[in-house]
Formats: C-alpha cells, structure tokens, sequence
C-alpha cells in the first residue's frame, strides 16, 4: 500500500518544511518562507494548480510532488548543498 499526500497550499508546504527540517537537521538551518513556496508553484518547481486555477482560487501543491521535493530539499540541506541565505562575509573575502 502506498502512502497518499494532501495537497497543500505554499504557505502550509512551507510551514511543513520548517517542521520536517527541524527535525531531521542537526544544527541551524534557514527557515523557508511562504513566499519561496509561493515562487516555487509560479514557476512549477513543485507542480500545482497555479496556471489552472480560476480566479480567486487557493494555490495547492499537488501532495506527491511536494513530498518528492521535501525528500530532495532536506537531503540538500542536510548535506550542506542548499542554504538561501548567503554568507557576504565569505563572499566578501572572494574580492578583498
């Protein structure tokens, strides 16, 4: 029997994301904000009904996707290979 996923907004998604990598990441992380997810299903890095919707219809996450992606995005994390935030000190360094 295999697992079945909700469908969820990006706000939720990104909630769920924070939750999953507090858990499964050892150390600080960058939180994801609601408006990368929302970014994420405008440019249909996680498929959603975002193009199909009608006017004034929730953006939903199709459940599947986003967990294939959640899988991949906290592997990324967890070893060192996706960070958001940028460290300027460090790249600072690059040009001195």
């Amino acid at each position: 029997m295999s697992a079945t996923f909700s469908n969820l907004t990006p706000f939720a998604a990104a909630k769920v994301t924070n939750k999953v990598l507090a858990a499964k990441v050892d150390g600080d992380f960058t939180e994801v904000r609601p408006q990368m997810m929302y970014n994420y299903a405008k440019k249909g890095i996680i498929e959603s009904n975002y193009d199909s919707r009608m006017d004034g219809e929730k953006v939903y996450f199709e459940g599947t996707a986003f967990k294939a992606w959640l899988d991949k995005y906290v592997q990324k994390v967890i070893s060192g290979e996706s960070t958001s935030r940028v460290d300027y000190d460090t790249l600072a360094d690059q040009y001195m």
